[in-house]
């Protein structure tokens, strides 16, 4: 959703074309043993002349590509179950399933969207290997997990062509590579490090983690507490070495690792206070707040002056309560957006929502008791997200072009380092692998194991699969991206965004063109908002492509081909009823409508209406019922002509008809007249962005004529800002005060509306 689809472009069909030539010759090698392979040192001489060169190379400005390929399972298989092959028994094209390749690293790793490698076997033949779906992290490169002299065992290995035309191993899946320990028992004698290097006490190996701590080489530090818990005699030593694993763990991410070192002590000693203090670390980053909050109370009894122990605790009770009431601090996640990358430390509030079965479209997101609208329905932080901000688009680890010859489709942004953070993620975490996993995957079938060889599995196509179809694309913030000042060049909005993310939650909502909810973010929070009165147990819908004006039915299903569903909303039902005929004399129309209102010299109005009055009688369904998709836009329009030239009773006149265009429906007492008492929406439309300023203008309006009239106008302008923007905090200080301001005379409300980007039908549904 509102991601940088560049199916249609040229450039990426000119790509596709060119890459789905390249497999097909490919495919003509299947099965066979390739007789022109390099010898080892000709392949170590080459890799190198490369590796230099793209050490050297100016990358600011280069977009990478990133191929996703045929589907593949990840291997199941035990270890002990697979027979070695050499390098020269393997043939092209094949995934050697029951086979695997021992294998050493003779070169420095070279990064572009894979760790690449020349790696030797034991008879020294030499041979390319790619490992995908590594990150780089604050303490880690990607590249560390390929150094000279590793030695990694590659299960079921896929020995394919590679785009140079050269012959190499691809890794797709990272628990299909196992890198070994040098002190493990399948490594050669002659590959294996001296015994001075492996032969150590545990005390040398946790004062060596220690060293590697200080220097904040973490993975060198939890490698060698490993060892070191491997040669430990005393249940001392396990413990202490265990709680500074606990810590590097912690660092690294790995919650799962972490909290199991932390409360795998010994019961011979008291309570830890490191340990049981990381536990709740490790809670806390694994969303288990209320486990968290038992764990620091428990830590507090014991250890009353803890300082980090209460700070933390006060934490805990702010999420507690964002989780179990939604009650959130807007302003304070603001301010912490304008970080970058915009991580917020804030909770999953679920409102009055649940999972269910939704008829013919698998599992949705349904009320639990009737809501309103405005009211918040879900405010999810992302699983996984990954930021892209203007400046970082152009650098090339930050942006890339995803193609996937399989789905023939093709995204620009941060789509492909999505994956492998998720990837990574997961691997880190497994016990967050089940929420994700159950999202919805279309038609892929991925296996049933969760782990082999005491490891978790991770499938990187199922991971794929799942974020092609479940993903968001995120601005910064909904309230910056819609609150921006632009140049006459920029007036036309992006309709998508290179930051992407993953919400859990709010991947099960599905779509409707008549949607019921819109979402809207703040830095990697999504908030969920009805849009209407929806009933108890009704399902809630957002978009997942926005209605456009003039759309027909074919255009409209086009869009949501990717979801494999065709939309059967009202929208879409009228869209499919409405015969040739009618969308063509509508189109003239609206032709007529626009030289119209770009006649020089100004607008003809009473021309314009008399054109809008024949556009309605092309209607046959009454608004209330169908939206009027084409006349929002027209009616709102002339509301700010009539608001530029004080016309009081026609900006109120057309603003409820913008309104009544999109099936509104507000009680018939004369509510333009200025004798009007009061005035009530029975029903809310469509509430697209142009909904804020309608209303806004009639609460300016009314400011004139019934000021009786005003707060309730002003009170629905808000709740529309609540809707589209997530949130009412901030409204006072934006289109409260352009309302406040019009209304003493010293901006034109239409005008300043038309410099910023609140307007339209509005994205992020």
């Amino acid at each position: 959703m509102d991601v940088d689809d560049v199916s249609g472009l040229e450039q990426f069909t000119a790509l596709l074309s060119k890459q789905k030539q390249t497999l097909e010759v490919a495919k003509k090698r299947k099965g066979q043993r390739p007789k022109d392979m390099k010898p080892l040192g000709l392949l170590i001489h080459d890799f190198i002349v490369v590796h230099i060169s793209q050490k050297t190379m100016n990358h600011g400005h280069m977009i990478h590509h990133s191929w996703v390929g045929e589907p593949y399972p990840p291997s199941v298989a035990p270890l002990p179950t697979l027979k070695k092959l050499h390098i020269d028994e393997m043939q092209l094209e094949t995934h050697h399933r029951g086979f695997y390749a021992l294998l050493r690293v003779a070169t420095p790793p070279n990064v572009m969207t894979a760790v690449m490698v020349i790696v030797e076997d034991e008879k020294e033949n030499g041979v390319l290997l790619q490992v995908y779906q590594q990150e780089d992290t604050e303490y880690g490169l990607a590249e560390d997990i390929a150094q000279v002299g590793g030695v990694c065992i590659v299960k079921e290995p896929y020995f394919k062509t590679m785009g140079s035309g050269e012959c190499g191993l691809r890794v797709d899946h990272v628990t299909d590579v196992l890198w070994l320990a040098q002190d493990d028992d399948r490594i050669p004698l002659r590959w294996a490090p001296r015994i001075s290097e492996v032969d150590k006490t545990a005390k040398e190996m946790k004062e060596e983690g220690n060293a590697a701590l200080k220097a904040r080489n973490l993975n060198k530090a939890v490698k060698c507490y490993t060892k070191g818990l491997h040669c430990a005699a005393t249940t001392e030593e396990i413990q202490t070495i265990k709680l500074n694993r606990s810590f590097a763990n912690l660092k690294l991410r790995r919650y799962d690792d972490a909290l199991a070192d932390a409360t795998n002590l010994s019961r011979e000693y008291k309570v830890s206070e490191k340990g049981v203090y990381r536990a709740a670390c490790s809670l806390y980053e694994l969303q288990r707040f209320q486990d968290c909050r038992e764990t620091l109370t428990t830590l507090l009894d014991n250890y009353p002056n803890n300082a980090e122990a209460k700070e933390q605790l006060l934490r805990t009770e702010k999420r507690l309560a964002e989780q179990e009431i939604g009650e959130y601090d807007f302003n304070v996640m603001y301010k912490a957006a304008e970080e970058t990358p915009p991580y917020l430390d804030t909770a999953t509030h679920a409102g009055p929502v649940a999972i269910k079965t939704s008829e013919g479209r698998g599992r949705g997101l349904f009320t639990t008791r009737a809501v309103v609208a405005g009211e918040l329905l879900l405010c999810e932080k992302a699983f996984s997200y990954c930021f892209a901000s203007k400046e970082e688009r152009a650098i090339s680890s930050k942006t890339s072009m995803l193609m996937n010859t399989h789905t023939k489709r093709g995204t620009m942004g941060t789509q492909a380092s999505l994956i492998t953070a998720t990837v990574q993620k997961m691997l880190r975490n497994p016990s967050l692998m089940p929420s994700f996993t159950a999202l919805h995957h279309g038609d892929y079938k991925p296996v049933s194991e969760t782990e082999v060889d005491g490891s978790p599995l991770v499938d990187t196509f199922l991971i794929e699969r799942i974020i092609a179809l479940n993903v968001f694309g995120c601005p910064r913030t909904t309230l910056q991206d819609h609150f921006r000042s632009q140049s006459p060049e920029q007036q036309e909005r992006e309709t998508s965004y290179h930051t992407t993310g993953i919400f859990i939650k709010a991947s099960h909502i599905n779509h409707s063109c008549y949607m019921n909810a819109r979402r809207s973010f703040i830095g990697d929070m999504i908030i969920v908002r009805a849009a209407r009165a929806i009933p108890a147990n009704s399902e809630i819908f957002f978009w997942y492509a926005a209605p456009e004006v003039g759309r027909t039915w074919e255009k409209a299903q086009h869009k949501l081909q990717n979801w494999g569903f065709q939309c059967s909303c009202v929208l879409c039902q009228q869209d499919k009823k409405t015969v040739k005929k009618i969308r063509v004399r509508r189109n003239a129309l609206l032709q007529d409508l626009r030289a119209t209102f770009l006649t020089p010299g100004g607008c003809d109005l009473p021309k314009a209406e008399r054109l809008l009055a024949a556009i309605e009688k092309t209607y046959s369904a009454p608004a209330k019922d169908i939206p009027r998709l084409e006349l929002g836009d027209p009616y709102l329009l002339l509301t700010r002509i009539y608001a530029l030239q004080n016309k009081s009773q026609n900006v109120i006149q057309t603003a409820f008809k913008v309104l009544t265009s999109l099936s509104f429906v507000i009680t018939h007492q004369s509510p333009d007249s200025p004798n009007s008492s009061s005035f009530k929406v029975l029903q809310w439309g469509l509430t697209t962005d142009e909904v804020i300023e309608t209303w806004t203008h009639l609460w300016t309006a009314w400011g004139n004529v019934a000021p009786h009239l005003c707060k309730e106008a002003e009170e629905y302008s808000r709740v529309s800002y609540k809707i589209c923007i997530g949130e009412d905090e901030t409204f006072d200080e934006t289109v409260g005060k352009m309302a406040r301001e019009t209304m003493s005379g010293g901006i034109d409300l239409g005008t300043a509306f038309q410099q910023m980007s609140l307007r339209g039908a509005g994205r992020s549904g």
